[in-house]
């Protein structure tokens, strides 16, 4: 996913993280939460726009995923593998694997909006860069090597981001301004 949003004010932000080197590690920590707490709402709305219409899948990839979900499992009980089967769904597993991390030290502050391709079995953890571009992609149907189709993405990821920048920015520089105030204050 390729959206870089730079916030108006990251000079003052620079000089914060320069700061950050002498400070506390309270307020790194701090300062890591609130970036986390501001992008809550995207990662919600970036899930929701994932789980959106759209159809169920049954085939080969399904199955895929669930026996690799129940892999992940420490649990080998059927009630397990009911469960792995049924949140299976690539929608499904692309909206729990979306998330962002955020890191406050000496050399930057950063948030980063990721899906990690780590909760996805290994033949299929490029599908959610696939499936945020609006080229697509091209698959199998139902693992038939035979036909292949087109399948035809979106900008999921990248058209939230974009349509919340205003919100990333009141809440960075709402957490700037707390942790510059610590800083002073300390």
């Amino acid at each position: 996913m390729g959206v870089k949003v730079e916030v108006e004010g990251a000079e003052q932000l620079r000089a914060l993280s320069a700061k950050l080197a002498t400070a506390d590690k309270v307020i790194q920590a701090s300062l890591r939460k609130d970036l986390t707490a501001s992008a809550r709402p995207i990662v919600a709305e970036m899930r929701s726009t994932v789980l959106g219409p759209g159809g169920r899948s049954t085939g080969k990839g399904s199955a895929e995923r669930a026996a690799y979900r129940l892999s992940r499992s420490k649990s080998k009980r059927a009630t397990a593998a009911k469960s792995a089967e049924k949140a299976s769904g690539l929608r499904q597993t692309l909206a729990r694997a979306t998330g962002s991390t955020s890191s406050a030290s000496s050399r930057g502050v950063n948030l980063t909006f990721r899906v990690k391709s780590s909760q996805l079995p290994p033949s299929q953890r490029k599908l959610a860069r696939a499936w945020n571009r609006p080229k697509g992609w091209r698959h199998p149907v139902f693992g038939n090597r035979e036909t292949w189709v087109v399948q035809i993405g979106s900008e999921y990821f990248d058209a939230v981001i974009r349509k919340n920048v205003p919100v990333l920015a009141a809440g960075a520089k709402t957490a700037m301004e707390t942790a510059a105030e610590a800083i002073v204050h300390e």
